[in-house]
């Protein structure tokens, strides 16, 4: 096995560097579409994935809200114990029996969520409870500034507006977006009418606090829809990533059965392991050589390296193993030369197709594997793959029923064909030989034994040897042999006494026959019994379907959350194998700042692209401004910085057009042909937009720029005024100077700028968590030390609750739903990277398999019929051609005995065959058909363009993947133009993800590739081309065989001249070609020039090529001698003329020479 690895997977490197980039602008454009949440909501419904994705988000809001449950407890007792602290206690009694009574019925009424049964069968109960609850939250905190401001008249500030928002958009169950958001806009429209009428009933400036509340709450829904919407993009892309991995899976396991399926159909499981391995490790070396090489000298490494072909990487490599005690049949169709040359080729290739296919059933029957077939014979051995102490009993069932099995087909199809079977048993030595198209086969004495007795048996009967007769037990009727095995010197070299079958002696209720076919059925059964054998799942729905099944049993591993408070309190010692690996991947996760514990990991997480940065800019701007109107409402004129403002306006709309700009040119100016804008200044902005999603220094940048903005258009608030220490409260301006600036807004913005800290997408979690914490230790320092008394001052939220605590109370409970929130999304993001690495690695399997396949199928079947086997394999439909001219050659080693020379020899010839075969793939390229023993045969002509007549179905997707986006891959459609043939798992929902690497036409078996633009002869001229073409091959096996003798054999074997010389025949005509079985395909060409081909062969000189008369004609038009040899009896044919091609002593053509008439008579 040599040069075919090499081409067999060779990619399409012609511009790398191009094609990459190409590739890149494409599969950018498809991805900025693959992040829209519209077009992920309808790509779920498509893929009728909606209706487990509400069950997980039912699963994920149940999480939730135990995590808000949990929340809202300790808010309640940390807002309750901080009461406690109050000086005058009795004024706060009703403040906390209302936080702990509302906090109870909040509980209560939120706990009928838990009950999965009840949600699932009334559906209202979700929007019910959650109304109530947040009914109760609203009327709780409004009803205590109601209380106090009518009861004692004081002035409070409610603490829980914000609060109860975050609430809605974050934990409630309610799906979807529109209820949330009604429901935000509810308790906003209730709040300020609280604000309004209560609060600020007796301010001067009424007008500018209700704008600035309403500002503020409107910001807030803001980063509640927000949030809505990331988190529904996310995990909907983790959970179509997911159901991607789920089908990857399916289909490399169904990849594996199929390569499994396809091996064992052809070798048995000992060689068929050896082989698989060996085909996996070349494919892996030959890529490994390919990325190697340097994208500058990647035309010369093309030229010196792809054809620099390597034999055996292990040199002790030989796929040959002996076995002891089996029986090998030989069946021979009697009549077949008949019936190849008067029936067309769609009624041949059925009746060989329903022969063969019975055939192939009956072996699986009874526990046969077959070999091969040989034109008109079949054969095969029991005892070979399974030790089976019944393989003769086996074999002669098996041919006792391959005679009524043509016979049911001659009475059917009313043909004039019947069996002749041979039986013999011994030892063998079985494997795969050569490079290229390999076979597996069986060589020994006992081999040609079991021939010579199927050639001098009788018609429709077994004839079977004494040694087979032995082991028989007596179960079977039988005569002597015939005539014709009495007196073949074969069996009388070796002694051979034979006999034939006449029937079963045994009944058929015996118990031993019965327990022996039952244990045939059970081993055929094992042997169909692998994962989806002959399903249909490259077709679009039942890949759907399937997937879909798989999906909800997913469903239990999809991620929830760093945090699972509902696994908490049912923990169980024993563990599930979906909870081992959950955990599994947590201990790969530090608990703190959830990284990776593999820093590689780590790195290219963070390097993965934000496809979401444009929209986390447009919130930032939007936000932006609602702090800047705030600042303007609120603060004095005098004291308003305009630079700073409009400097940092000017900013942010930058910010906002460039990272819009590559979405806005997408949607309104890109087509089909052009992929990124031509123009140098668009093209600038296009590009700089891209880079600011790709790079994640870039967005950490912008990510301190928005903060910065966000903390300087705040703090500018307090620019101006002085602290506690500067003034006395007797001093004139000091009432003016502590209303310079209003502390609940400012802590409203900084609620603000902690939200929007978290809410951009992309940041490094532990930024996200050190900057807004550092944010809230200044703000707490501010509060606390720097106005201390300015913040005294201020409204609290209770009577006589110190208002600095409610400040901090407020940053604290902000920041800590914010950082809960964000540990979850974050831990998610993870899961998801997590489980796009496994599909990467799902990926690199299916590729490596596919590959497999591919040189396994192509090694089998010829590059053309094999495109058609991939994309059609399972279904029951046939594959026959018809050709107007075909060339045949037989080529067989003379004098070689398999016994005394050996198997190694013999596949070292095959292979340097093989190797010169890899010359002759240009437009008439040269197709190896089989090696039987010593003898190679091949045939040119085998194009499907050049076919008068091809069934075969048109080409449909093979092995369909439904991508999340709702496309189809296919295995052997167009590839990715990426430079190493795979494209990888993108950023995003998983979607346009290729599963296969294309190999391209005329790269199988290891033929050079060429251009499609090459000239082809055409008509007449390239009708007889491929009889030079065929001279040409034989002509270069034969320099071949002559350079193997001068390096190999050293002395004559037996003193005969013609040791180890090739005798060669050729014949072109009209021929047939086609695939006959399923399970087990087998191509094979049939007509007239491979009949006398074959016979050209074995009448033929030692050192010669022979050609029939017409071939000879052909030739001597390409200007080749073709000297008359006479005429030749040939079976079947009777006395027929015959030419010898004229070659010189250096294995070179002799040229034509027109003889004079006298002459051409005489000859």
């Amino acid at each position: 096995m040599n040069s075919y690895f090499d081409s067999a997977i060779e990619y399409n490197r012609t511009n790398p560097i191009s094609l990459a980039r190409s590739s890149d602008q494409s599969h950018s454009i498809q991805n900025e579409k693959n992040w829209e949440w519209t077009y992920l909501v309808r790509k779920c419904r498509n893929l009728e994935l909606e209706e487990s994705y509400d069950l997980y988000m039912r699963r994920l809001r149940v999480g939730y809200l135990s995590l808000f449950i949990f929340i809202q407890v300790a808010v309640t007792v940390v807002h309750t114990l901080l009461l406690l602290t109050t000086p005058e206690i009795k004024y706060v009694y009703v403040d906390m029996v209302a936080y702990m009574c509302s906090g109870l019925v909040i509980w209560l009424v939120l706990s009928v969520n838990f009950r999965s049964e009840l949600v699932s069968k009334h559906g209202w109960v979700v929007y019910a409870s959650s109304w109530m609850a947040v009914s109760v939250m609203v009327l709780m905190d409004i009803g205590l500034n109601v209380y106090h401001a009518t009861s004692h008249n004081d002035i409070l500030n409610p603490i829980y507006d914000a609060y109860t928002l975050y609430a809605i958009y974050m934990f409630m169950p309610v799906p979807y977006l529109l209820q949330p958001f009604l429901l935000g806009c509810a308790v906003t429209f209730c709040y300020i009418i609280n604000y309004g009428f209560v609060i600020t009933a007796k301010e001067d400036n009424q007008m500018h606090s209700i704008l600035n509340e309403a500002i503020y709450l409107s910001c807030v829904n803001l980063l509640g829809v927000f949030f809505r919407l990331m988190r529904d993009i996310a995990l909907r892309t983790t959970f179509l990533d997911r159901r991607q991995y789920v089908e990857e899976n399916l289909l490399l396991r169904y990849a594996r059965d199929q390569e499994r399926s396809l091996l064992l159909s052809i070798l048995p499981a000992q060689i068929a392991d050896r082989l698989q391995e060996d085909v996996k490790n070349r494919i892996e070396r030959s890529k490994q050589q390919h990325q190697q090489r340097s994208q500058l000298d990647l035309r010369q490494s093309a030229d010196s390296q792809t054809l620099k072909r390597w034999r055996q990487p292990d040199h002790g490599t030989l796929f040959i193993e002996p076995h002891e005690d089996v029986t090998v049949l030989y069946a021979d169709v009697v009549n077949y030369t008949h019936l190849t040359t008067t029936l067309d080729v769609k009624k041949l290739v059925e009746a060989l197709h329903d022969l063969f296919v019975r055939f192939d059933i009956a072996s699986e029957e009874y526990n046969v594997l077959r070999i091969k077939f040989l034109g008109d014979c079949y054969y095969c051995v029991a005892g070979l793959a399974n030790p089976n102490a019944d393989h003769a009993k086996c074999c002669v069932d098996l041919g006792l029923r391959m005679i009524k099995d043509i016979r049911d087909v001659r009475e059917k199809r009313h043909l004039n064909i019947d069996m002749r079977i041979g039986v013999h048993s011994g030892d063998v030595l079985s494997g795969v030989i050569g490079a290229a198209k390999w076979q597996f086969d069986i060589w020994s004495k006992d081999v040609d034994i079991a021939n010579r007795l199927e050639a001098t048996g009788a018609t429709g009967r077994v004839h079977v040897s004494q040694q087979t007769l032995a082991l028989l037990d007596g179960e079977y009727f039988f005569e002597d042999g015939t005539e014709k095995a009495r007196e073949d010197p074969v069996l009388q070299k070796h002694g051979i006494h034979t006999f034939l079958i006449k029937s079963l002696r045994a009944p058929m209720h015996d118990p031993r026959r019965r327990n022996r076919e039952r244990q045939n059925k059970k081993l055929s059964e094992a042997s169909k019994s692998n994962f989806m054998h002959n399903s249909t799942l490259h077709q679009y729905n039942q890949v759907r379907n399937q997937a879909k099944l798989e999906m909800c049993r997913e469903l239990d591993k999809m991620p929830i959350g760093r945090i699972q408070l509902t696994k908490v309190f049912r923990r169980s010692t024993r563990l599930t194998q979906d909870e081992i690996e959950e955990e599994t991947f947590r201990r790969n996760i530090s608990s703190c700042c959830l990284f990776f514990r593999i820093r590689n990991w780590e790195y290219q997480y963070m390097k993965e692209p934000d496809v979401m940065l444009k929209y986390s800019i447009a919130l930032s701007w939007a936000i932006y401004m609602g702090l800047l109107t705030i600042q303007l409402l609120s603060k004095d004129a005098r004291y308003h910085y305009w630079y700073i403002d409009g400097t940092t306006i000017i900013l942010l709309t930058m910010l906002l057009i460039v990272s819009w700009y590559k979405k806005l040119w997408i949607m309104y100016m890109s087509d089909a042909e052009i992929s990124s804008p031509n123009s140098n200044f668009s093209g600038f902005f296009y590009r700089l937009s891209d880079e600011m999603q790709r790079n994640v220094y870039i967005r950490i940048v912008i990510y301190f720029l928005v903060i910065f903005s966000y903390c300087a258009v705040a703090i500018m608030q307090v620019v101006g005024c002085s602290n506690d220490e500067d003034y006395e409260e007797d001093e004139p301006g000091f009432e003016e100077k502590l209303k310079c600036f209003h502390p609940w807004i400012l802590t409203n913005c900084m609620t603000l700028v902690i939200g929007m800290s978290f809410l951009f997408t992309r940041i490094p979690f532990i930024i996200k968590a050190c900057f807004s914490t550092l944010i809230t230790i200044a703000y707490a320092i501010l509060v606390v030390f720097e106005f201390n008394y300015v913040y005294s001052s201020s409204p609290s939220t209770n009577v006589n609750f110190n208002a600095k605590y409610s400040h901090t109370l407020l940053m604290l409970i902000t920041m800590g739903i914010f950082h809960l929130m964000e540990r979850q999304t974050e831990f998610i993001a993870k899961v998801d990277y997590n489980w796009k690495r496994q599909l990467l690695k799902k990926q690199e399997d299916a590729l490596m398999t596919n590959d497999t396949i591919k040189v396994l199928l192509t090694n089998i079947l010829p590059s053309h019929v094999a495109d058609y086997y991939l994309s059609n394999q399972l279904q029951n439909e046939l594959y026959y051609e018809e050709y107007d001219n075909v060339a045949v050659m037989f080529a067989s080693i003379k004098n070689f005995d398999t016994d005394k020379i050996g198997l190694r020899v013999l596949n070292e010839i095959i292979c340097d065959f093989d190797d010169v075969l890899n010359k002759y793939a240009q437009c008439l390229r040269v197709e190896k058909i089989k090696v039987a023993n010593w003898t190679y045969m091949a045939a040119c002509g085998l194009d499907v363009s050049r076919s008068e007549q091809v069934n075969a179905p048109q080409i449909r997707f093979r092995n369909v993947s439904l991508m999340p986006n709702g496309r189809r891959s296919r295995y052997d459609g167009a590839r990715s133009s990426y430079a190493d043939g795979v494209q990888r798992v993108p950023y995003g929902n998983g979607s346009n993800i290729a599963l296969d690497l294309d190999l391209e036409r005329g790269q199988y078996e290891g033929n050079v590739v060429t251009s499609s633009s090459a000239p082809r002869l055409s008509g007449t001229q390239s009708s007889n081309e491929v009889v030079r073409v065929m001279a040409d091959f034989a002509l270069d096996l034969m320099r071949t065989m002559r350079r193997f003798n001068a390096e190999n054999m050293q002395t004559e074997y037996e003193g005969s001249t013609d040791y180890g010389m090739l005798r060669i025949g050729i014949s072109h005509g009209r021929a047939m070609a086609g695939v006959v079985g399923i399970s087990k395909p087998h191509y094979d060409i049939w007509g007239n020039p491979v009949n006398m081909a074959s016979r050209m062969d074995s009448t033929g000189l030692p050192g010669h090529i022979q050609v029939t008369e017409n071939t000879a004609l052909k030739l001597r038009e390409f200007n080749i001698q073709c000297n008359y040899r006479g005429m030749t009896f040939v079976k079947g044919r009777g006395n027929i003329p015959t030419y010898i091609v004229g070659i010189d002593s250096n294995y070179e053509f002799l040229p034509h020479r027109q003889l004079p008439e006298g002459r051409k008579k005489e000859d």
